[in-house]
This record gives C-alpha cells, structure tokens and sequence, in this order.
C-alpha cells in the first residue's frame, strides 16, 4: 500500500509539471536558434565560416565563450544551467585569410525568461571585465558605452604594445585588443567576441548594432 501511495503522488508530481527525477525544462535544438544568428550576408566583407551547435552547454562554453582563465568551465556550465538554459547556437564570421584573417564569433541562447536571461548577461560581462591571463598581462579591461543596444553590455580588452626599437618619438602601435557584448531579447542573449587591434572598435560597434537589430525582427 505504502508503495502504490508513493508511486501515485510521483504520478501527481509529475502531472503537475515538476518531472520526476529530472528538471522538467525544455529544451530548443541550435537549428531552431540559427535564424536568430547574424546573417553573414548583412556584415560587408565577412562570410560564415562555420555554424556551431552549442544544445549542449558543456561545448557552449568550450566553443563559445572567451572566459577569463582564471574562471573554471564548470562553474560557467552551472551559471548556464542554472538560468534554465534551453538551447544556443553560434557562428564564426570571417573576413580575409591567414595571417590578416579577422573572426568574429556570436551566439545567441534562449532562456526560461528575460530575468534569466540578463541574469547571464550581467554574469558574463563581469567575466569580461577581469584580465584574461591567469597572472598579470598587458590587457586592460574597461567597460564602453555603446548607444543604439539597450542594455548592451560592452567590454574592451586593450593590449599594450611599446614601439618598436629605432621608431621615432612619438609613434604608436596599435596594440591588440580583445572585443565583447552583449545583450538581450526577451528570454535571449545575444553575444559577439573579436579578437582584433585597437582600431576594430567602430567596426565592432557597427557589427554589434546590426545583430541588434536582426535579434529585434526575430522577436
């Protein structure tokens, strides 16, 4: 008797929504994502690379993410999962080829809700603004203001390189730079990392605020 009572209230549990044994969520395949992904055909001189199916958020934050080495996957994969992540998806961009080729990655993963979203959102932006190496380096992270993406979250990573010997006075070199976003659509988070020099940042900008305004259409 007793074990017919707990199986018949598993049953009710389970009816109700809450699952049995697992977390009841449910989950959207990257395909269902990719339209929500910046066409490469609307970023001049950029083509896609390759697609990435990031169902999985263990390859989401493999493939995905540009965590500061001092941040273990596993505490990345936790934040995700514990936000009630659904799905993500991603794609390189890439314009040129060999040592001049610049990528672009962006993604997008879909939410239980927009709280959970920007819950993410915030918690990988404070990811962006700690130095990348495990020790010192020569990056400096700053947040940016970016108009035209509200509630963007932006991120410059600036390297500092010193001229080289013989170069005049005065001269300067651009330095290497690391860029990252993001922001929000409702229950998505849309996000984007180059890793480029110091000069890329307008074009950055501009990339960013067309993957707004794809990610406004698609909702």
């Amino acid at each position: 008797m007793k074990r017919r009572l707990l199986v018949g209230a598993c049953v009710s549990v389970c009816l109700a929504g809450a699952g049995c044994g697992g977390s009841g969520e449910t989950k959207v395949s990257s395909a269902s994502l990719d339209p929500r992904l910046l066409p490469s055909s609307s970023v001049p001189h950029f083509g896609l690379q390759r697609k990435l199916d990031w169902s999985d958020p263990v390859n989401l934050v493999g493939e995905g993410l540009a965590l500061p080495q001092r941040t273990h996957p596993a505490q990345a994969v936790k934040e995700f999962a514990g936000a009630h992540f659904k799905g993500a998806a991603g794609e390189d961009l890439t314009s040129g080829a060999g040592p001049e080729e610049t990528v672009v990655r962006v993604g997008v993963a879909q939410f239980k809700s927009p709280a959970d979203a920007e819950h993410v959102r915030d918690w990988m932006h404070r990811e962006d603004l700690q130095q990348p190496c495990y020790s010192q380096c020569s990056f400096a992270p700053a947040a940016v203001n970016l108009s035209g993406v509200p509630g963007a979250r932006f991120v410059v990573q600036t390297g500092h390189v010193p001229p080289p010997p013989g170069a005049p006075a005065g001269a300067h070199v651009l330095g290497p730079a690391n860029y990252l976003a993001e922001f929000t659509v409702g229950p998505y988070l849309y996000w984007a990392v180059l890793q480029g020099n110091a000069g890329a940042q307008s074009a950055f900008e501009s990339g960013l605020k067309l993957y707004y305004a794809h990610a406004k259409q698609a909702a």
